[in-house]
């Protein structure tokens, strides 16, 4: 399956979860990760934040079936931030690789 997971934690526990989700995901952006991942890696990631979320911390997951049935879409706002934001579609995901 295809998963899509942020955090929001104090600042002082962010790195514990870095670690943590970056053994099962690709790490795409400050507090979010993505990528492939087997129903047995979700449980035992959902077990591992199990024993290291505390009161207060927040996780979302979004996942799918599979990383094709997934559109991503990065907003972006013009560097002089005037007018509309632009939608720039993500394919990256729905690659095996990604040419640098």
């Amino acid at each position: 399956m295809y998963m899509l997971m942020s955090y929001d934690v104090e600042a002082k526990r962010t790195e514990k979860f870095k670690k943590l989700l970056r053994r099962y995901l690709t790490h795409t952006q400050y507090s979010v990760f993505s990528g492939d991942i087997t129903e047995a890696q979700a449980i035992k990631l959902h077990s591992d934040l199990s024993q290291l979320m505390i009161p207060g911390d927040r996780v979302m997951a979004i996942s799918s079936k599979n990383r094709h049935n997934v559109d991503v879409v990065h907003l972006l706002k013009d560097k002089s931030g005037k007018g509309q934001i632009k939608r720039q579609e993500s394919r990256s995901h729905k690659s095996d690789f990604e040419v640098l």
